[in-house]
């Protein structure tokens, strides 16, 4: 009946799948493949190529908010 899944092992799923699902996207042909009932397929077809940034911490302290801030800072600066 299908393996058990508890909360925190579905949301890391998705979370390692948001950057893949930003970079290639979704064409109604590929939802089509996937049996996607025809009324959904206009709300789940999306563009690919957006660019995104994911960030997974052990934890959160001060070291690495200061990581985070220079990693912010330097992005702010390359793109101007």
């Amino acid at each position: 009946k299908g393996e058990v899944v508890n909360n925190h092992d579905e949301l890391m799923s998705n979370f390692f799948a948001q950057p893949d699902a930003l970079a290639y996207g979704k064409t109604p042909e590929q939802l089509r493949k996937e049996n996607v009932s025809e009324h959904l397929i206009p709300h789940k077809t999306f563009t690919g190529n957006r660019p995104s940034l994911s960030i997974l911490l052990p934890t959160l302290d001060a070291y690495r908010i200061g990581q985070l801030l220079a990693i912010y800072e330097h992005r702010v600066a390359v793109q101007g």
